[in-house]
């Protein structure tokens, strides 16, 4: 088959199993078939980007518009649990572990956790800690035993994370509380 450098790499080979050998190149406008095909295709490509693109804007629009009215309004909203839920927010280490003594001397373990030796490396790691302590900031409307401004303890897998303002809340069922601090306890849990 002899070489035609004007024809397509398709044109060529429909040449070649039509069994013509001529060189004749068909063209329009002084354009060949396939460049009409190679324009309208990339026309077709543009007007779907150009599309998506319009989409894009639009939902950057949007998402502009929504930001401005929930910066207008940021002191009207409220978040509130569900149910008997309670909303926490995770105390950065444990405030109980602070060991106060007579005559002004404070001892701190701030935090401290207990360390084992692991038995597959041989390493000290630290144990994590699978008891949380966190202050109550909002509960659901269907709470009997906690309030809001109570210190709770509870489970870390009980806890369902919240991303709000990325203010670290978190929420868990009421009943996954396992102890309570506040003042008054007695009184509030005795009534009930």
């Amino acid at each position: 088959m002899e070489e035609h450098p004007i024809l397509s790499e398709n044109e060529k080979l429909a040449m070649h199993v039509a069994g013509d050998t001529t060189t004749r190149v068909m063209t329009l406008d002084g354009r060949t078939a396939q460049d009409i095909i190679e324009e309208r295709n990339v026309k077709k490509f543009n007007e779907q980007v150009d599309k998506y693109v319009e989409k894009l804007n639009e939902h950057a629009q949007n998402l502009d518009n929504y930001a401005k009215d929930l910066a207008d309004n940021i002191e009207k909203i409220e978040i509130m649990p569900f149910g008997s839920m309670i909303m926490v927010k995770e105390f950065a280490e444990n405030p109980f572990q602070r060991i106060v003594r007579k005559g002004n001397i404070i001892v701190d373990l701030g935090g401290q956790r207990p360390q084992y030796k692991n038995t597959d490396n041989g390493e000290i790691e630290e144990e994590e800690n699978i008891i949380k302590v966190a202050a109550v900031q909002e509960v659901g409307p269907d709470c009997k035993w906690i309030k809001r401004g109570d210190v709770v303890f509870y489970v870390k897998n009980s806890e369902v994370p919240i991303p709000f303002y990325k203010q670290g809340l978190v929420v868990l069922f009421e009943n996954r509380v396992l102890a309570v601090v506040n003042e008054e306890l007695s009184k509030r849990f005795n009534k009930e």
